[in-house]
């Protein structure tokens, strides 16, 4: 059999695994590992070798894709035409919080300044200490949900506060890749790619920037506040087990100065 006659006898469903698989980031073997069946197995799936996979194994896989409402019905439902075989949906399923509400609520939460990114590092929600410590209007922030951490960084106004800019923006953007690197075919990454590269000074910094390994949890920088004075802070970043489209940033005092005027803002 020619491999474009294999194509074509692909089922909806099979297409369809390879398409969410691929919007979602994951490799055949990551999202094999992640829904605990083999990578040979997830192979099989998609190329329309396997034909008729469990409920059991269609729910497991959805659950590693973290897919909701309609893509997962859409998910479910070519799986029944496929088999014939129907898939419940988990139970309370529409009675939980989508992921990102539930990221803006534990931003929400803390008394430290914070904010939540998305896998691709876009800004999702502010808490009101983290506006006040970047001094960002909270009305910019709701006009503008879709900002980037590096287009933040990048500003020409932002680059002015941050002391050290350089080796910061290098740590980032580096960090950046690294944390990526596994979607660099996803649309919406390229369509990101092309916005940063439209930014003054991130080219050169870019080409600088090779990710050397697995980014450390936690670093320090310095930012001068209009009224606070210069703040030394150190980043705290909190990855939810089972939830990793949104990570949660927050910027704890990184010495004793800081620390105080923390206090003094009941942060």
């Amino acid at each position: 059999m020619s491999r474009s006659t294999e194509v074509v006898e692909r089922s909806e469903f099979a297409r369809l695994l390879t398409e969410l698989r691929q919007q979602h980031g994951l490799s055949q073997g990551q999202l094999a590992q992640a829904s605990r069946l083999s990578r040979t197995y997830i192979y099989h799936l998609e190329v329309g070798m396997r034909t008729n996979p469990s409920p059991h194994v269609v729910r497991n896989i959805a659950r590693a894709l973290e897919l909701q409402g309609a893509e997962c019905q859409r998910f479910y439902d070519a799986y029944t035409r496929l088999t014939g075989q129907h898939v419940e949906p988990d139970r309370l399923s529409s009675a939980l919080l989508e992921l990102g509400e539930l990221a803006s609520l534990l931003v929400q939460s803390t008394s430290y300044p914070a904010h939540s990114l998305d896998r691709l590092w876009f800004l999702h929600s502010w808490n009101a200490a983290s506006l006040r410590l970047f001094e960002i209007d909270p009305r910019l922030a709701e006009q503008h949900p879709k900002l980037h951490l590096l287009e933040f960084v990048f500003d020409p106004q932002m680059r002015r506060r941050f002391h050290g800019w350089e080796d910061l923006a290098h740590r980032l953007v580096s960090d950046f890749l690294y944390n990526t690197h596994t979607m660099t075919h996803l649309p919406e990454y390229k369509a990101l790619w092309r916005r940063l590269r439209e930014l003054p000074e991130f080219k050169r910094i870019a080409s600088a920037a090779y990710p050397s390994g697995k980014p450390a949890p936690s670093f320090v920088f310095q930012v001068q506040h209009s009224e606070l004075g210069r703040l030394t802070l150190r980043t705290a970043t909190t990855v939810f087990t089972g939830m990793s489209s949104y990570s949660m940033v927050s910027y704890v005092p990184g010495d004793q100065q800081t620390l105080k005027i923390y206090r003094e803002q009941g942060w």
